[in-house]
């Protein structure tokens, strides 16, 4: 995939954007490839609830796509799967005291850094949509 003309998400589009209290709001970790991104937010801070949300640029800025609860932050397992905004493909999960996971998806390896928060996420542009499956966990 040719590299985007734009910028990647970042957690200030999803504060500004995302709908949710800035006071309140904790982005726990976010991901973008090409014109196609995903974040796990905690919209009011407490780890009781958190969204899966898809973005998508359009218009030369970051927008909220599609979002759905994700659960308790305690309840997050290591590898949740299966979702998808466009031709992309996102999975998600929690690795207390790990620095770094790696997920395989489409006969590749990619080493996915775990944020502060136990977390990570990771979002791939399927060079075969139909076909390419759920990202997995490697190893």
């Amino acid at each position: 995939m040719t590299e985007p003309a734009h910028r990647g998400l970042r957690t200030a589009d999803i504060r500004a954007r995302g709908g949710w209290h800035p006071s309140y709001v904790r982005v726990l970790a976010a991901a973008s490839d090409g014109d196609y991104g995903f974040a796990l937010v905690d919209g009011n801070g407490d780890g009781a609830e958190l969204e899966a949300e898809a973005w998508l640029w359009d218009s030369g800025q970051w927008v909220p796509g599609s979002s759905s609860g994700a659960g308790p932050l305690d309840y997050v397992g290591s590898l949740q799967t299966g979702g998808e905004v466009g031709p992309a493909r996102f999975a998600y999960g929690r690795a207390p005291g790990r620095r770094v996971i790696t997920v395989s998806f489409e006969h590749r390896q990619y080493d996915v850094p775990v944020s502060q928060a136990d977390v990570w996420v990771f979002v791939k542009v399927a060079t075969d949509p139909v076909g390419c499956g759920s990202p997995t966990l490697a190893g």
